[in-house]
């Protein structure tokens, strides 16, 4: 028994012992345990600070480049703005370099850019501690980093040359380097786009002087070769009219209607040039004044009656009575478009009839011109009222002429906001359609044209300032078929120094004359209070010219060439108005 629980009391113990030596392990292993995890923890702990660390430095670095970026976008807006103001400049390069290494990381700037004077030439442009900045090949690439990563050379180019460069030394990490290129690529481009802006400025600006020289030049011409052209006609036809009235022989009677004729002709063709040159040159002038369609359209009948007649063609010539009595408008551009478009008909029909229709329509002046002559061919209609072009253009062609009427009629329809169609068919005849908006005088036109009653014109003292010998003598013999002899004054000087001790009724003014031309006399006489008629006798028809004469004093306009009744009733007209003026 006491065997038995000595032995539990042994097993006991063994048990107990067993026990206590697995705790000491356990506690042992736990102790190892604990020594690994606090070595773990430190470490961990290290990890955390040495990152905690890197993190603040990379945030210290981010906000030095945030900073750094903001700043250079700043100056770039700023610029920006500027040279969208201003061209490009030496003082203006030379302040931004110098707002440049305002910012901080930015120790020197330099900019190199092609001269504006001188070709093949740089100026250079400095700021910050230029001893930083090193030589840089860029071996014609758009950018390069110095070996040491801290200087930056661009090149500032367009498509088609090299500007300059950009040079900048920075003190900054290399992981900096794609943000600063990209900003001072930016810096690259405005300099680049501020000076195509720049050279297309001042293209435009030298293309605008070369356009107004040109057109300049244009009104001086068409003036000028108004004038030469005219001056030498108005003998010409003048002395024509005058031998009219004497003795002559047949043969003498056959020529003088050929040199006439002639004569008219080659005024038809001048008158045309001129006009085209005139609207090329924007010296085209549409009048608006009251005038009677009636007494227009009754004028362009007589007119081409007696033609028709000649060539045995029917004249079918309709006038549409519903038409109002007055309108508002350039009676004279009208009767161009009408007589250029029946003359042309007339031209290109051998038999048959010319029919003309004239009507009123939503408020516009309406008039066909249909004939039955030889028609124009469909590919031919699209280019017809081009100037110089003519269906046959080849030196055997049957019809002669410039070509330059329709153009002429297309040019007018168009500035009096109108309208023209041409419908043909080859071999039966060609149809003209002309809608003119024109608006409707209230009271009835007076035909100031045409004087009222005679007056005894003899009775005046006519002075004539003219240079031309030629258009001297032709208004002198002019003026004696109404048995006036007129004083001759051979420039505008002559004639104030005339009228200083002379008296006269009625002053013939040429425009364009030496020593002092027509335009500065009437302005020297208007100013020292002359009150007389003048009338121009002018070569020139441009707008330009009428509205200098007007301007300058004078009171009425003869163009040349004129002829007897032109001044004939210029001297009624101002006949009765000095009249009245005495009463």
């Amino acid at each position: 028994m006491l065997n038995d629980e000595i032995q539990a009391l042994t097993n006991r113990i063994e048990l107990l012992n067993r026990k206590i030596i697995r705790e000491k392990a356990a506690k042992k292993a736990a102790e190892v345990l604990l020594e690994e995890k606090s070595r773990e923890l430190y470490s961990a702990k290290q990890l955390v600070e040495d990152s905690l660390i890197h993190i603040k430095e990379q945030s210290k670095q981010g906000m030095a480049l945030l900073h750094f970026k903001s700043h250079l976008e700043s100056i770039l807006l700023d610029y920006n703005q500027l040279l969208l103001q201003k061209p490009i400049s030496n003082i203006l390069l030379q302040r931004l370099l110098d707002d440049l290494i305002g910012i901080e990381n930015i120790k020197a700037s330099r900019i190199r850019f092609k001269s504006p004077i001188k070709e093949n030439v740089f100026d250079t442009f400095l700021a910050g501690n230029k001893a930083l900045i090193q030589p840089i090949s860029t071996a014609n690439q758009p950018l390069c980093w110095s070996d040491d990563h801290q200087q930056i050379k661009l090149i500032i180019k367009t498509e088609t040359s090299i500007l300059g460069s950009l040079t900048l030394v920075i003190e900054s990490p290399t992981s900096w380097q794609n943000t600063v290129e990209k900003q001072l690529l930016l810096f690259c481009d405005m300099i680049s786009a501020a000076q195509r802006r720049q050279e297309l400025l001042e293209n435009t600006i030298k293309e605008k002087l070369r356009a107004e020289s040109s057109e300049q030049s244009t009104r001086d011409f068409v003036a000028m070769i108004n004038h030469e052209l005219r001056t030498p006609l108005n003998g010409l036809l003048g002395s024509a009219d005058l031998m009219l009235d004497t003795s002559l022989s047949s043969y003498q009677q056959q020529l003088l209607n050929t040199m006439h004729q002639s004569g008219e002709l080659l005024r038809v063709i001048i008158n045309d040039l001129l006009d085209l040159s005139k609207m090329s040159a924007g010296m085209l002038q549409i009048v608006k004044i009251k005038f009677s369609p009636e007494k227009l359209c009754k004028m362009i009948f007589d007119i081409f009656k007696q033609r028709t007649d000649e060539f045995g063609l029917l004249f079918n010539y309709h006038y549409q009575q519903s038409i109002p009595q007055t309108l508002i408008g350039d009676p004279d551009r009208i009767k161009q478009i009408l007589v250029n478009l029946i003359g042309n008909s007339i031209k290109f029909t051998r038999e048959g009839e010319i029919r003309v229709d004239i009507y009123w329509a939503e408020q516009a002046l309406c008039f066909t011109v249909q004939d039955s002559g030889c028609g124009i061919p469909e590919d031919k209609i699209p280019t017809l009222f081009d100037p110089f072009t003519q269906v046959n253009n080849s030196s055997n062609r049957a019809y002669e002429g410039t070509g330059l009427g329709l153009a002429i009629c297309k040019q007018l329809v168009d500035e009096m906001k109108g309208d023209i169609r041409l419908t043909s068919t080859l071999g039966e005849g060609s149809c003209f359609d002309v809608s003119l908006p024109l608006d409707i005088a209230k009271t009835s036109v007076l035909n100031i044209q045409q004087p009222q009653a005679q007056y005894p014109i003899e009775t005046l003292d006519v002075l004539v300032v003219e240079d031309s010998k030629v258009n001297q003598m032709l208004i002198e013999m002019i003026l004696a078929k109404f048995k006036i002899t007129p004083a001759i004054a051979n420039n505008g000087q002559e004639a104030i120094d005339f009228l200083a001790n002379n008296s006269v009724d009625v002053i013939f003014m040429d425009c364009r004359m030496p020593v002092v031309d027509g335009f500065e006399a009437t302005t020297l006489l208007r100013d020292k209070g002359y009150t007389k008629p003048i009338i121009a006798l002018t070569a020139s028809t441009t707008s330009v010219e009428t509205e200098q004469c007007y301007r300058c004093g004078m009171d009425e306009i003869i163009n040349k060439p004129y002829q007897q009744e032109d001044i004939k009733s210029a001297l009624i007209r101002w006949g009765h108005i000095i009249d009245a003026a005495k009463q």
